[in-house]
């Protein structure tokens, strides 16, 4: 049995004739279109191996992240944090409150709890991922015009929503464990 030694995910401008995939995915909104906006290359040990393509039904998008923890890829994008697992073919769909704003795993916050594979933030929520793939918990109105995470603790996340723009940024801490709200 053979040692995944990276699995690599990028947003790709075109299709390059040799680029071949072994399969081809779909990321999609709630309603059902064919329109292409954004493709997303996985290679695992440089060799490619899925081609996710993002319909316009996600939503538009100011903002994108991707994310590769494991086997799966965190793909933040319009409306959406979609996870995809290469190797079940699998594209799961959560949607948000308002527009994709940021997505974090331990690189980003140092001493994020180990149970919490990646942190997603939208216009006015929070959202956590375990190493899965699964949601966690998911808390809301903690701003209406973006949400930004600054430090993780042992047991708390310490971050902002903006409530008044521009600029009118207000603190909020949340338990690590459920999303509970602290202050």
């Amino acid at each position: 049995m053979s040692t995944i030694k990276s699995t690599k995910a990028e947003f790709i401008s075109g299709l390059e004739p040799w680029d071949e995939y072994d399969q081809v995915l779909v990321a999609k909104g709630d309603v059902s279109d064919s329109k292409v906006v954004a493709s997303v290359s996985v290679t695992i040990d440089s060799a490619f191996v899925a081609r996710v393509d993002i319909l316009a039904s996600a939503g538009e998008s100011c903002f994108r992240a991707l994310r590769s923890i494991d086997s799966n890829i965190y793909i933040g994008f319009g409306r959406f944090v979609f996870v995809v697992d290469v190797h079940r073919s699998l594209v799961r769909r959560y949607p948000l409150s308002g527009y994709f704003a940021h997505l974090y795993d331990s690189h980003d916050l140092e001493h994020l709890d180990a149970h919490i594979s990646v942190l997603a933030s939208s216009a006015s929520e929070v959202l956590a991922f375990d190493r899965t793939g699964d949601l966690i918990w998911k808390q809301f109105d903690l701003g209406i015009d973006g949400v930004v995470l600054h430090r993780a603790s042992t047991g708390r996340i310490d971050g902002e929503g903006e409530w008044d723009p521009p600029g009118g940024w207000q603190p909020f801490s949340l338990r690590s464990d459920t999303g509970e709200t602290i202050r």
